[in-house]
């Protein structure tokens, strides 16, 4: 079916309406599952990992995120230029003033004080005070125009409120899940180290015996020595996200939150019944993008109006008093009502210009509303794709991971039945942690896929 931008009408103005989109969107995503998957809350999709730890940290960031405090001064900002928009609709009234007082005194020897008695002293004072008021109707809807604009940018904000709620939320269960991850393969390290333990001891053993070399026990060392290098990386890799998350809280990075010690968790299967009308309306990005379609479409037509005639009335009534010294005071009052009138006959083209400004701008705002509509289809259909292909190689691994399991029994059933040396059984012991350390790597993967599925899905925009 095809997407057309939903835009107001109403305006006087002819020849005001935004050009329709040309994207069609499919009727389903071809790379999501036909069936199976689950209907997952997308508004909390984090808490289908049914982890409280990750629960309490997305709910502390949202609460104290700064980004998201910034977003929402954006907002009150945004409501309050609608205010000042709405203002243009009505008259203005104020309010004038004015008190003068003083004095300017003088002697002349010359003329006694007797002879003129009022040059002794003489002295000013008065009030002015009055109530103006002015309104121009809009009567070809130019300002009603400007309000809606307003309004439409207003909406837009919000809706990157709603975006930057749902980033700082994927934000921390990328970072969480990745450190959960990180220190299973820290545990994996360990284990695998204490395996080469094991093996530089037996073949230490078998050097004293006349049946290894030193060059065997070299080689095992080298091999301990590799598989702790990698280490240090992992755990200054979790710190560094601990300490993220920290700051996505609103907390000192000395703060950071403690990660539990890892357990294996169950990575939430793929949402079901999802379609691409339904993501499109649920995306912020989408709806910001919309709305500034309809803020360009409400400017051009205010534009247009500046080509029409302008009508304005003014007033202003008030009373006064004015006395000098030694003369009869003035006082009055009176009022003063006018009707003016603009049309614009010569601007040297200014708004005709300006109105190809807005109408550029409009054309701008669609092709970023399309833009924005592609780039969310190639998310979710890319997402989707990654998910399900880390799936298969998930279950690849966990299969050879049962059976590098079911070799290392055997192998040491073996050497428990003095058919094979303990270094066979301690090698196939190390090739199952290093399946399950890919295994591992594969789960991060597919948690991180998850993640990107559930932003790309508009989730997490309550």
């Amino acid at each position: 079916m095809a997407l057309g931008v939903v835009l107001a009408g109403g305006c006087t103005v002819k020849d005001s309406a935004a050009p329709p989109s040309r994207v069609v969107l499919p009727a389903r995503f071809a790379e999501a599952p036909v069936t199976g998957g689950m209907h997952a809350d997308l508004g909390r999709w984090w808490t289908q990992w049914h982890d409280p730890v990750l629960d309490r940290l997305v709910d502390d960031a949202l609460a104290a995120n700064p980004d998201l405090a910034v977003a929402r001064d954006h907002v009150r900002q945004a409501r309050a230029y609608v205010a000042v928009a709405r203002s243009a609709l009505y008259p203005t009234v104020g309010a004038t003033g004015d008190i003068a007082g003083g004095g300017l005194g003088w002697s002349n020897p010359a003329v006694p004080t007797a002879l003129a008695p009022n040059l002794g002293d003489p002295a000013t004072d008065g009030h002015l005070a009055g109530l103006a008021a002015a309104w121009e109707p809009d009567i070809f809807g130019g300002r009603a125009a400007d309000l809606r604009a307003a309004r439409a940018v207003a909406q837009s904000v919000e809706e990157q409120l709603h975006g930057t709620r749902m980033l700082v939320a994927a934000d921390v269960v990328e970072n969480y899940v990745a450190s959960v991850d990180d220190l299973r393969r820290v545990a994996l390290i360990d284990r695998a180290a204490a395996v080469l333990d094991r093996m530089e001891a037996y073949a230490g053993a078998r050097m004293a015996a006349g049946q290894a070399t030193r060059a065997d026990i070299d080689a095992i060392r080298a091999r301990r020595r590799t598989v702790l290098a990698a280490r240090p990386l992992l755990v200054a890799d979790v710190d560094t996200r601990r300490r993220r998350m920290a700051v996505l809280s609103g907390r000192l990075p000395e703060q950071a939150p403690a990660i539990p010690q890892p357990a294996l968790f169950v990575i939430p299967p793929v949402p079901a019944g999802i379609v691409p009308v339904g993501v499109m309306e649920r995306r912020p990005d989408i709806r910001a993008r919309r709305d500034l379609v309809q803020a360009a479409l409400e400017r051009l037509r205010s534009a247009r109006t500046d080509l029409l005639p302008r009508f304005g009335l003014e007033f202003f009534g008030g009373n006064g008093r004015l006395r000098f010294d030694g003369l009869p005071g003035l006082s009055g009052s009176g009022g003063l009502m006018a009707l003016t009138t603009y049309l614009p006959i010569f601007t040297a083209g200014r708004i005709h210009a300006q109105i190809d400004v807005a109408d550029a701008r409009l054309d701008e705002a669609v092709t970023l509303y399309e833009q924005a509509l592609l780039t969310a289809l190639s998310e979710v259909e890319s997402a989707y794709e990654s998910r399900a292909a880390l799936d298969v190689q998930g279950q690849g691994l966990a299969a050879a991971l049962a059976v590098a399991l079911r070799a290392a029994e055997d192998r040491l059933g073996l050497f428990d039945g003095g058919r094979s040396t303990l270094l066979d059984a301690l090698q196939a012991r190390l090739d199952a942690v290093a399946i399950e350390d890919a295994g591992v790597r594969s789960e991060d993967g597919r948690a991180m896929a998850t993640i990107r599925l559930a932003v790309s899905l508009g989730g997490g925009t309550l």
